[in-house]
């Protein structure tokens, strides 16, 4: 009779990536102005990784109150810092 296995473990997806703290608020990944993803938004540390997941580049976006985008970035600390419009 064959020898029994134990099933695989999963890769723990967090191993190496840095902490992104959870504000509370909804982001979109977004790319040439347009969410990739559909939907009401996803928290931070879930739009970090399905933005640096696809084959092309993309960015992360607040989902501000009426379903507007506020585009923007993740600091050192995992916090979302958004553009500000340059100075005219």
């Amino acid at each position: 009779m064959a020898e029994k296995r134990k099933p695989a473990k999963m890769a723990n997806r967090n191993v190496g990536a840095e902490t992104i703290k959870d504000d509370g608020d909804k982001y979109a990944v977004v790319r040439d102005g347009f969410r990739v993803y559909g939907g009401g938004g996803v928290a931070l540390g879930e739009a970090v990784r399905l933005a640096t997941s696809l084959a092309a580049g993309a960015g992360v976006s607040r989902v501000d109150a009426g379903g507007t985008l506020t585009p923007g970035t993740v600091d050192a600390n995992g916090e979302f810092i958004a553009y500000e419009p340059a100075a005219a």
